[in-house]
């Protein structure tokens, strides 16, 4: 939806299937989430790679949004780091401390933006806007013209973090997968970046790590 990121969109995809902050302590789903946030900081160039590609904070005179600022504090304060070695390392972290401040932040965000009300701990989304994000992400997967870069990265989160199949049915699931990896393989989709193509498959390959890393 316009107005609102699709890191921002994925958080209220999560939060409508379990609406407490322990949702993001799955795996996969807080692995699509610092990703996803990290893909934001440097598309809006609030972070850079280094040669080595490490990831430093970038000086700029534009702050990136509020809900960004626990891990922009947390990658500055920290060795520099490959995206997937800091991914996984805060994944796989004992009680995951730091994968629930982030998505805290991105909670209240969107509570202060209208999007979510929050009554003891638990969020409550306007499933009108959901439902809205949903389809649009759903008849741009099925539509002849090209699919939005957005649509797509949002579409790359929810299958990664395996919420596709909890969110549509089964055979809506596997249209939106099907439709992705068509996406992800063709050069033909001109909208569609090689950066994206990138943060799929490297995405993909971290999944693979945490699920099977020892608990």
């Amino acid at each position: 939806m316009d107005g609102l990121t699709y890191t921002q969109e994925f958080v209220l995809c999560v939060l409508n299937q379990k609406p407490k902050v322990s949702a993001f302590k799955d795996r996969k789903v807080a692995a699509c989430l610092l990703v996803s946030e990290i893909v934001e900081l440097l598309r809006d160039g609030a972070m850079e790679l280094t040669p080595a590609n490490r990831m430093v904070i970038a000086p700029v005179t534009k702050s990136p949004n509020d809900y960004l600022t626990p891990i922009t504090e947390d990658i500055k304060g920290s060795q520099p780091q490959s995206v997937s070695n800091y991914v996984r390392d805060t994944v796989l972290s004992i009680r995951r401390h730091k994968v629930t401040k982030i998505a805290q932040a991105a909670c209240d965000d969107l509570v202060k933006a209208g999007y979510l009300e929050e009554d003891h701990k638990t969020y409550y989304d306007n499933q009108t806007v959901t439902d809205r994000i949903l389809t649009q992400l759903y008849n741009d997967a099925t539509a002849k013209k090209e699919p939005s870069e957005k649509n797509s990265m949002l579409a790359i989160l929810l299958v990664n973090s395996g919420l596709i199949h909890q969110i549509f049915p089964k055979e809506e699931a596997q249209t939106v997968e099907l439709r992705l990896k068509e996406v992800m393989k063709s050069d033909q989709y001109h909208l569609i970046s090689d950066v994206t193509k990138k943060i799929n498959k490297d995405l993909s390959a971290i999944i693979e790590a945490v699920s099977f890393a020892k608990k």
